[in-house]
């Protein structure tokens, strides 16, 4: 029987292949052997090869690059043209490609040249795509302008109109809405929204309806470019507590309006209702409810194929909502009012899909008396114990508001902070790397504002010169992308740790260039995006972290939906389909490339070792 015979090419990536594609290539195909320990010959350096049977290792200057096994492909150089080490493990079979025959496919079939040769992000794209097949998932990743018939025409009228003739406007428009121009404001504050309930607020405290309709409106408005993706638009209407938003062009004129219900309607599951169910929720038996529709929410979401870092967004909105209910219900007013609930970790940079533990705290006013602050010790402990009732694991390192440490007045947490930044190593380190995730939940806003004011503009500044340099050595010190591949390979351990191999490096390497360079927002994506504008890293490096991150994440919630293991760490290659396993390969490439670039920018050859 021939090669030609054998290799069908209809495996991934060659499935993208028309019949006629496919034939051509399989005419360059041979069946090669190789014997245990034997090298690839040089001479085949240039082209592709599939794995029929056996174990190979891929190493690069002595290093392992990644295992691989029945079903994988691989070139024997890399992008750059490097050659590879290519070495049995055992005695194999594999398909051999000429490479300028897969060169010349894949200059016709750009779906095949994106899955061989692109980057992460734009390989990680192409199979997001061919994966979208429910209309729902199609929609979330459309640009807002390509909606049509979704998109509402925008309705306008002055802010001097009366109430009756802004309600007037609506009833002409038929719209539930409009939005109110005011021309002497200032630019971020000319635009705003006068909706049905205002006017219905207005009515039932007795207004005037010729009273200004300015009075009444919300300034400023919250607007969205047509170019963004509708997961955007719904994850900001969601965070943001909103139910429409007006849409932008690159001049910043409006062109219309998108509204929560038309986009919620292509979802499998209706992530406003559990919202809506929190807010009227009166006991913590109503949340736990509302909770067990979260982990719903999400397993619906993640069998639709939705993006990962969407889904995180959209679960950061509703935790944040289940953690103020259940402070809402155990706090009474008046702790309620002299505190601010945060959270930190992986929840406060909206990446905690499973709920694995908690990492929260309280800031409390300065001047609180000894009797207020008893009752508050006694909230705080019994918050804690709530979330763990509703499946919120305990933090194993106590970074709970229970834990005296992470329940303090303002002044002390500042001095606590600032002890912090003088730190050469352990909790103390991991304490600030924490807090600086932290992400604002409940209460008084002005002590979650003011401690994170000192944190950027005090504490930082006033740090040793080497402070920076300590502080990002921790993205080395969970091991190389080798010592995972060797287990794949040869150990009895054949789990890969996701957060140790994957996410923590590129979290917390993110983390200490955001702090570097002022950067405050919490989560990863969006710090690689600013620090991009910043010039501080290449923008291809930042995307292809994205989407490694991505990865990592999505693998990990697979664990966690396909098993009982609350903290979902681990996976093994094996149980990975071709391409999530050469994904595998790639993600786990470019988090070594990102400790190069941490280890050159910091100096950690000098200052870690």
């Amino acid at each position: 029987m021939t090669a030609q015979t054998l290799l069908q090419l209809t495996q991934p990536p060659f499935d993208v292949l028309t019949d006629t594609e496919r034939s051509e290539l399989t005419r360059h195909a041979k069946m090669i052997y190789l014997a245990q320990n034997e090298t690839l010959p040089t001479a085949w350096q240039d082209d592709f090869f599939i794995i029929i049977k056996g174990k190979l290792t891929q190493s690069q200057h002595g290093e392992l690059i990644a295992g691989l096994r029945a079903g994988d492909w691989f070139f024997a150089k890399d992008k750059s043209g490097l050659a590879y080490d290519i070495t049995t493990q055992e005695q194999s079979l594999l398909y051999h490609l000429a490479g300028d025959a897969v060169n010349a496919a894949s200059q016709k079939n750009s779906a095949l040249n994106a899955l061989l040769f692109a980057d992460l992000a734009a390989r990680s794209h192409t199979q997001k795509t061919r994966h979208a097949h429910h209309e729902n998932q199609a929609l979330l990743h459309r640009q807002i302008r390509e909606l049509g018939e979704y998109i509402s025409p925008a309705h306008f009228v002055d802010s001097d109109a009366s109430l009756q003739m802004a309600a007037m406007a609506m009833t002409a428009a038929d719209a539930k809405h409009v939005l109110v121009v005011d021309d002497a404001a200032d630019n971020d504050k000319k635009m705003g929204m006068f909706t049905q309930t205002d006017l219905c607020r207005a009515i039932a405290n007795a207004a005037d309806l010729q009273s200004c309709v300015r009075d009444f409106s919300h300034f400023p408005v919250r607007t969205i470019h047509q170019d963004h993706e509708v997961a955007e638009a719904l994850t900001t209407m969601l965070e943001q507590r909103m139910h429409r938003l007006p849409i932008v062009n690159d001049a910043g004129a409006i062109v219309g309006v998108i509204g929560q219900t038309q986009l919620l309607n292509f979802l499998a599951n209706h992530s406003e209702l559990i919202s809506a169910r929190l807010d009227g929720a009166q006991t913590l038996d109503d949340v736990a409810a509302a909770v067990e529709l979260i982990g719903k929410y999400i397993r619906g979401q993640a069998q639709n194929g939705v993006k990962v870092h969407v889904i995180g967004r959209v679960v950061q909105s509703l935790n944040a909502q289940v953690f103020a209910k259940v402070w809402q219900l155990i706090a009474t007013p008046a702790v309620q009012a002299a505190s601010c609930v945060i959270v930190m970790g992986s929840e406060g940079r909206g990446e905690q899909i499973m709920r694995t533990d908690q990492d929260n705290a309280l800031i409390i006013k300065d001047g609180t008396d000894e009797a207020l602050l008893q009752e508050i010790q006694t909230c705080a402990i019994a918050f804690n114990d709530a979330l763990a009732q509703l499946g919120y694991p305990p933090c194993d390192g106590g970074i709970m508001m229970a834990n005296a440490l992470w329940r303090q007045p303002l002044g002390k947490f500042l001095n606590e902070v600032q002890s912090w930044f003088l730190a050469s190593h352990g909790d103390k380190l991991t304490w600030l790397s924490t807090l600086l995730d932290a992400h604002f939940v409940c209460g008084d806003k002005s002590l979650f504002d003011a401690l994170m004011a000192h944190v950027f503009e005090v504490a930082y500044p006033a740090a040793t010169a080497n402070f920076i340099n300590r502080f990002a050595g921790a993205t080395l010190q969970m091991g190389s992308s080798a010592r995972f591949w060797a287990k794949f390979t040869g150990g009895h351990d054949h789990d890969i740790d996701l957060k140790k191999a994957g996410i923590f490096p590129i979290v917390h390497g993110t983390r200490a260039l955001a702090l570097e360079h002022g950067i405050r927002t919490t989560n990863t994506r969006a710090r690689l995006d600013l620090l991009v504008q910043a010039k501080a890293i290449d923008e291809k490096l930042a995307k292809n972290l994205q989407e490694a991150l991505d990865f990592f994440l999505a693998k990990r919630l697979d664990v966690a939906l396909s098993t009982s293991d609350r903290h979902a760490r681990k996976v093994n290659p094996n149980t990975l389909s071709t391409l999530e396993r050469d994904l595998l390969k790639e993600s786990l490439a470019v988090v070594k490339e990102f400790k190069g670039f941490i280890t050159r920018h910091y100096r950690l050859d000098v200052f870690v070792g």
